[in-house]
């Protein structure tokens, strides 16, 4: 708005006379306090504007200080109350740490206010279960889902016992932020992480890729070596069906002699439900994007450049696919994407920054080989180790992983240990209820089907009635039901101990309903577990001594 020149003056006069009245009274209070003991400031920051890193990333905590990890927490139904000795002897182990860290891998909700949906549903009563077992930490950043309205029911549930969660939020930035847990020791930082991607199984089909005859042999036969290594991996996967006459199916691709129309879609299913972009109203993962190579050898891949009319040298990524030069055929590796990366480092970082421990929970269910059974590999691939490294440069003190259904190798690295498979510690797999009915707000035909439906119409016959729980032993394999508690101990802000003890979650016979029940071994199994682990560390330098049945990792 203009001001006209006679206002202006006014208003300019009126400023001059109030500072000429404020300024004489001014001047002499000052003047009044000089030399009469008035302390000086002293130019110096309090605090550096850029403190020493080494000391903001070192562990703050100088009293003894206990860490205990678990892996996936996939219970249904409670049992924490339990009298049974051999219960209490693992339960124990968790109150009595200064802090709990656990896998949130199962759903929680009040089925009396909450649509039946969703996989691996539990009751309410289990997040108090968790409570009464001394678990102060979760993540949710792993492959269960994330859609409203299940996800925000899930959290409210451990929230309403005073569990924090960490890895899901509103939005990405959210979701990578680390969550505090306050001790009488000092603050405990924790991050949640879920590795992405990576999946592709070695004989399903997929895409369409039009080939020759002479090349559609060169396929089957790189298929055939790769189905030739089943026999060096403890669980692999099962044989496929023979293919149909004139194709091939492999890497998730399905090469044919038959002719190919020009618009063929790239098809890459979702393994599981909300891998893909969120609704407004989901929640939002901490995930580190990762993409998987099949590993190839010269000839394999040049057969593949020439399918893909690519020459040339290097990776070649042709069909949605990418496919990397190794030394023998049916190996994995993986790139991790470089943005993820630095964000989540940043945050690590940032977490260690404010807290005087961190301790990180990263999920992720990758394999090494083509010729594996998903989920069951007892080493970490490529990237899991430099992923782990990373983040114990960036200030993590305890590196806890987990999402393959075994146990993998333990490190310690820089002083800090890094868990690359903690596998189950509740697997409650055999009384896994099937979902009812569907999300509220949702169509009919978004309707939630068990995965085991098929199985169970399957096996019946006739009228014979047939419990849900009657085919669902796929999961009760014997490398699935053993686990440890990760017992790490610190003092004077350095890493002294750290103890595995074994646990049994049904390595010997019992009711479904007792599966997944972490119980203390029988000593011929928790030899079996240590000698296992002690096997898996190896690769890591990593000696395991056994005393009283326990594992220990001595740290000088």
């Amino acid at each position: 708005m203009a001001v006209r020149s006679g206002g202006l003056r006014r208003v300019t006069a009126l400023l001059a006379g109030a500072a000429a009245v404020m300024a004489g009274p001014l001047q002499a209070q000052v003047a009044s306090n000089v030399g009469h003991g008035a302390a000086k400031f002293d130019p110096s920051p309090g605090v550096p504007r850029k403190p020493d890193q080494a000391k903001e990333l070192a562990l703050k905590i100088t009293q003894p200080f206990s860490v205990a990890s678990v892996g996936d927490l996939l219970q249904f139904q409670p049992f924490a109350i339990s009298n049974d000795p051999d219960v209490r002897a693992v339960l124990d182990r968790l109150q009595q740490a200064d802090v709990t860290t656990g896998d949130f891998e199962n759903e929680i909700m009040d089925f009396d206010r909450f649509g039946h949906a969703g996989l691996n549903l539990a009751t309410k009563e289990v997040a108090d279960d968790w409570k009464l077992m001394g678990i102060d930490l979760v993540s949710r950043a792993n492959n269960k889902d994330p859609r409203a309205p299940g996800i925000w029911e899930d959290l409210a549930q451990v929230e309403r016992v005073g569990i924090i969660h960490a890895g899901i939020a509103r939005s990405l930035p959210e979701a990578r932020m680390g969550r505090f847990v306050a001790t009488p020791k000092g603050l405990v930082g924790f991050v949640g992480v879920y590795a992405l991607g990576g999946l592709e199984a070695c004989c399903a089909g997929g895409t369409l890729v039009r080939v020759t005859p002479e090349q559609l042999a060169g396929v089957r036969a790189i298929k055939q070596s790769i189905l030739a290594r089943r026999d060096e991996v403890e669980i692999p996967v099962e044989l496929p069906r023979p293919d149909d006459a004139g194709e091939a199916q492999l890497f998730g691709l399905t090469f044919t002699s038959a002719a190919v129309p020009a618009d063929t879609p790239v098809v890459k299913p979702a393994l599981y439900p909300g891998d893909g972009e969120p609704g407004s109203d989901d929640g939002v993962r901490n995930m580190l994007h990762v993409t998987q190579y099949h590993g190839v050898t010269a000839p394999q891949l040049a057969l593949l450049r020439e399918i893909a009319g690519q020459p040339g040298e290097g990776d070649l990524k042709a069909w949605g696919t990418q496919f990397r030069l190794m030394d023998r055929p049916g190996e994995h590796s993986f790139d991790m994407d470089a943005a993820d990366l630095r964000e989540i480092l940043t945050q690590y970082r940032t977490a260690k920054q404010a807290s005087d421990l961190l301790v990180t929970n990263v999920h992720w269910h990758q394999n090494r080989y083509d010729f594996q059974r998903y989920s069951f590999d007892h080493f970490p691939a490529d990237f899991q180790i430099r992923f782990a490294h990373a983040a114990i440069d960036q200030g993590v003190d305890v590196f806890v992983a987990q999402g393959v259904h075994t146990m993998k190798g333990v490190e310690i690295y820089k002083g800090k240990p890094i868990f690359y498979g903690t596998s189950n510690f509740i697997f409650q797999s055999a009384i896994m209820p099937m979902p009812k009915g569907r999300y509220p707000g949702r169509k009919p035909e978004d309707a939630a089907h068990g995965p085991f439906r098929e199985s169970l119409e399957a096996n019946a016959k006739g009228g014979e009635i047939v419990g849900e729980h009657e085919y669902q032993g796929f999961w009760q394999l014997k490398p699935t039901l053993e686990s440890f508690v990760a017992e790490t101990r610190f003092e004077a802000g350095k890493l002294k101990q750290v103890r595995l003890i074994p646990v049994d979650l049904g390595q010997t016979p019992r009711p479904g309903s007792q599966v997944g029940i972490p119980r203390r071994p029988a000593p011929e199994v928790a030899r079996k577990i240590l000698a296992e682990l002690a096997e898996y560390s190896k690769p890591f330098g990593t000696v395991i001594a056994v005393r009283n049945g326990i594992g220990i990792i001595d740290v000088n």
